[in-house]
């Protein structure tokens, strides 16, 4: 895909242009190329640290927050079929999820369907959710790793309660755990003894590929 369409993609979902960015994606959509796609996914990814960022300084709002992730899902959409083609086996399990208090979904849904098309068979939680049920989802599908996403700074504490939950059901030394997400650094994964921090959804697959190559 040409740099400038990228761009377009890019630049259309921080301004918040929906019809521009369908444009742009459904132009990468056509060419039918597998590096197009990822060009475009990782220009979703891109965008999104930003709005992050925006969301986290003050610049933008809650509502700029939504419709940014209605972007990006419109165009995800786009892309999926193209992506999961992609899937012939699987990597191992991932179970995701947003921790309880938060309702953010932007990057754990590109990370959803990143790793599918990566292999990877995603169990996702959803939001809002306790850590009795991440404890649980660990202990049904045993997975290679598990996944919290965390983007106010306000339910940072959620990331411990979860991972003391795993310790308390003896599961903790059974899963690998990666954090992300805009309140979140490299720091907070050392507080709540998480095995690593992705500062967006890419940087956790690639992770998490490593993790299952081990």
């Amino acid at each position: 895909m040409p740099d400038n369409t990228i761009e377009q993609l890019k630049n259309a979902m921080l301004a918040l242009d929906m019809d521009a960015a369908v444009k742009a994606t459904s132009d990468v959509v056509k060419t039918q190329s597998k590096s197009a796609v990822k060009g475009a996914v990782d220009a979703v990814t891109q965008a999104l640290q930003v709005v992050g960022k925006r969301f986290q300084d003050g610049e933008w709002f809650l509502s700029e927050l939504v419709y940014a992730g209605e972007v990006a899902k419109e165009v995800m959409n786009l892309l999926s079929p193209l992506m999961q083609a992609e899937a012939s086996y699987s990597q191992g399990t991932v179970v995701i999820g947003t921790v309880a208090g938060d309702l953010h979904d932007l990057g754990k849904n590109i990370f959803i369907t990143y790793a599918r098309s990566s292999g990877f068979n995603v169990v996702d939680l959803g939001v809002d959710v306790p850590a009795a049920k991440f404890a649980s989802a660990v202990k049904e599908h045993k997975p290679l790793a598990l996944g919290m996403s965390c983007l106010l700074t306000s339910t940072e504490k959620e990331l411990g309660k979860v991972i003391g939950e795993l310790s308390k059901q003896g599961l903790r030394d059974k899963v690998k755990v990666v954090i992300g997400g805009a309140a979140l650094s490299e720091r907070t994964a050392r507080d709540v003894a998480a095995d690593a921090f992705a500062p967006d959804a890419i940087t956790g697959l690639d992770i998490i590929k490593k993790w299952s190559t081990s």
